[in-house]
């Protein structure tokens, strides 16, 4: 049953919702995961530097040139929570497997209630 309407008019509708998390301790096997099952197009990458000021023509350059000037970089790398949601909802919805452990997958059932107006 998925949504059932009371005496007074009010129903209550119950859908399953999905969340996932990537746990901080498994961050690299999650994206080792990812990759190897073609799925490495859902991390982001974020590459930030601290440049002295004149330093505006090296920026354009960045990517290309970092190691070669001895910039000092951070490289992170993340997949947004709600890619990574909507990615386990339509893998588990496809009835693929996934690691749900790996990626803090749950699914619940959540009720809405409408009253009669």
């Amino acid at each position: 049953v998925n949504a059932i309407k009371l005496a007074d008019g009010t129903q209550v509708e119950v859908k399953p919702f999905y969340g996932a998390r990537i746990p901080e301790s498994r961050v690299e096997e999650a994206f080792s995961w990812l990759r190897e099952k073609g799925f490495g197009d859902l991390i982001k990458n974020t590459v930030t530097t601290t440049f002295n000021r004149g330093q505006d023509n090296q920026v354009a350059e960045l990517v290309k040139v970092c190691e070669n000037f001895g910039f000092k970089y951070l490289q992170k790398q993340k997949v947004e929570p709600m890619t990574l949601k909507a990615f386990a909802k339509e893998q588990v919805e496809k009835g693929k497997e996934l690691p749900f452990d790996l990626f803090g997958i749950y699914i619940a059932n959540k009720a809405k209630l409408k009253t009669k107006e």
